[in-house]
């Protein structure tokens, strides 16, 4: 049996992701997902709530979901991808599965490589210098060695870092790439039966079908959310990100997480000068700066997360929910864990630890905020009462 762990944010879950649960798991196997909560590392909010995406993940293939905290799920892919890889590791798992543009080991080391070479961040630097955004600067260093890895895709830049995550954590997990299928990442369009989760949550909001896209098990699931209002409204978020950053307006900004270079100060002036988040990033934006990095500043501005937040190790392993079929071989896992594993509200009590209140103060923050979000609104303090869906 392996322990079969992936990386996920399943906003929303398709075909594409089943592909993958199915390409690695065998008779046998558990597959352990650590997915993002309510929010997604592109900086913005998720389409569906976390309890709902848990239990399509469970009913296409996983037995197992852990959550990436808030912190970490709208960090970096660095930061992101470290703090996934820990959580895994810290449960036991033996294999790390991701979709890749390009099932190359060899190539992912070779990049992992230069990644962690002693000059690799001098010759970025020198790019940024330049004015040049973070991903081109990037790109720009890398390009200047003898590397065969395309680093240009967002799944190849993660694979990269998950296999970086994997040497440094000195984890003995075995990197597993599967070469993804069908659409692109941020592909506007389907390809067969495949299509981006980009193009998915477009069709949802245009009240569109999309029925081909995803496993026909999950489809009511998919109906009964939708009819419910368990949806983000981007009206209600535009407006309750608006009321957030106005309220930060006059603050220290200058501590908080992804800021650098004065991007405080442009952020403020947007915020006073803007009427929704379209205007605010159209009227921050650079060439220095992606779309995703200014959105993650404004999620930092929006609750208060710092930069020494982002610096935390994840302090602990979060159970949202499990196959009961797997009970025994989980329950295993869990009393090896070499985190503090955490079920319920009332586990978070039991430590006397800093570094768990905050993760979890502002994970519990955010998702207070996020129920405001939802095209149907629902109540406060949802992580207070939450507990592991079951499949």
């Amino acid at each position: 049996m392996s322990v079969i762990g992936i990386v996920c944010e399943f906003n929303p879950f398709h075909n594409g992701h089943k592909h993958l649960i199915d390409s690695v798991k065998q008779r046998g196997d558990v597959i352990v997902c650590v997915m993002s909560g309510n929010y997604v590392q592109r900086g913005e909010p998720a389409i569906f709530p976390k309890d709902v995406r848990v239990e399509m993940a469970l009913k296409c293939g996983a037995d197992v979901v852990l959550e990436l905290p808030f912190v970490y799920a709208t960090s970096s892919a660095e930061i992101f991808a470290r703090n996934a890889v820990k959580i895994l590791d810290a449960f036991g798992c033996d294999k790390l599965a991701f979709g890749t543009e390009m099932a190359d080991i060899n190539g992912i080391s070779n990049a992992v490589d230069i990644f962690l070479g002693n000059d690799f961040d001098d010759k970025i630097n020198m790019y940024l210098y330049q004015g040049l955004s973070y991903p081109v600067a990037r790109q720009k260093a890398f390009d200047e060695y003898d590397c065969s890895f395309d680093i240009s895709s967002p799944n190849n830049i993660l694979a990269v870092e998950y296999v970086k995550a994997i040497r440094q954590l000195n984890s003995e997990m075995m990197p597993l790439p599967i070469k993804r299928i069908g659409a692109g990442y941020n592909d506007d369009f389907a390809y067969d039966d495949f299509a981006s989760a980009t193009y998915i949550r477009k069709l949802i909001n245009a009240q569109e079908t999309y029925e081909n896209y995803i496993p026909e098990n999950i489809f009511d699931i998919y109906v009964d959310t939708i009819s419910k209002g368990l949806f983000l409204d981007k009206d209600k978020y535009n407006l309750i990100a608006l009321t957030l950053l106005r309220d930060k307006v006059g603050s220290n900004l200058s501590s908080l997480a992804n800021m650098a270079e004065g991007l405080e100060n442009r952020i403020e002036n947007a915020v006073k000068n803007s009427t929704n988040m379209y205007e605010i990033l159209e009227n921050i934006k650079t060439k220095r700066y992606t779309y995703s990095r200014l959105s993650r500043a404004i999620l930092s501005m929006m609750f208060g997360v710092t930069s020494n937040d982002i610096m935390i190790s994840v302090p602990y392993c979060r159970m949202l929910g499990f196959n009961t079929n797997k009970s025994t071989e989980i329950g295993v896992l869990i009393d090896n864990c070499k985190l503090p594993f955490v079920v319920n509200y009332s586990d978070f009590t039991k430590y006397d630890n800093p570094e768990i209140k905050r993760v979890f103060e502002l994970e519990n923050k955010s998702t207070d905020i996020y129920s405001l979000m939802l095209n149907t609104c629902s109540v406060c303090s949802k992580e207070m009462t939450y507990s592991p869906r079951k499949v």
